[in-house]
């Protein structure tokens, strides 16, 4: 089989509708609970993970609802503008799991690095994908360069690092509420830990091959429907730490 000839995945109906619902839920619950809690250092690390998740999904849903129906077909400012979104976004999951249901030893001690990697990743990103060449023939070196020496460390720190850090993050701290509380809030610890997971997984390794091999079959639509249950995962365990567990009850310390 040749895989270059096989066409893209188009942005489908549920695709959009699928984006803009998860877009929704995250702002609706991030919002919420930081007017219930606006000094909390998780309701703002979370609402403003919303808003990054809200940006990355909303863009090529907005563009859908235009008329487009390719995923790579979108003007280079949105493109650039949902990469640097996704890019953040990885980070704020990460801080997320920093400070959510407690802060972690890292936090405490990072100094101004998290300020650092929110001011210089979406940078990054956006520059390396507005200057990204149309072509192989229109690559040059200092392009070649930029990729080596940001976008390749910045790529495995955003892919590979802090995801599997977030998730050890928050392995640890459901095993300390084991040992010294409150228990309740392991149901949503537990929740988030299946939501990155199984979802990060499904997205990152099987959706891809998927879309290759069978591009807008039902097969694609199964994955689409179950990422976006597992992704719903993460804001609806954060409503219910929140409203049913209590988390804002207890010191964030």
């Amino acid at each position: 089989m040749d895989l270059t000839t096989l066409p893209a995945p188009a942005f489908t109906f549920l695709d959009g509708i699928t984006q803009a619902l998860a877009a929704i839920v995250y702002v609706v619950v991030g919002a919420a609970a930081w007017m219930r809690a606006t000094g909390d250092i998780r309701t703002r690390v979370f609402l403003a993970l919303s808003i990054a998740n809200f940006i990355a999904l909303g863009v090529p849903t907005f563009w859908w609802l235009q008329g487009s129906t390719g995923q790579l077909k979108l003007p280079a400012a949105s493109t650039a503008t949902v990469t640097a979104a996704l890019g953040v976004g990885a980070l704020l999951l990460f801080h997320f799991t920093q400070v959510f249901p407690r802060r972690r030893p890292w936090i405490k001690t990072s100094g101004v690095q998290m300020a650092v990697a929110y001011c210089l990743a979406p940078l990054t990103i956006a520059g390396l994908v507005w200057f990204a060449p149309a072509t192989m023939d229109a690559l040059k070196l200092p392009y070649v360069l930029a990729l080596i020496v940001f976008g390749f460390p910045l790529g495995v720190l955003l892919v590979i690092v802090l995801p599997v850090t977030a998730i050890v993050s928050l392995a640890r701290s459901h095993r300390e509420l084991q040992l010294n509380g409150p228990a309740a809030l392991k149901r949503p610890l537990e929740l988030i830990l299946f939501s990155q997971i199984a979802g990060g997984a499904l997205a990152a390794v099987f959706a891809p091959v998927l879309a290759t091999v069978a591009p807008n079959s039902g097969a694609q639509s199964v994955m689409t429907l179950i990422i976006w249950v597992l992704a719903l995962m993460t804001p609806l365990a954060f409503a219910a730490a929140v409203w049913k567990f209590g988390v804002l009850e207890i010191s964030p310390e």
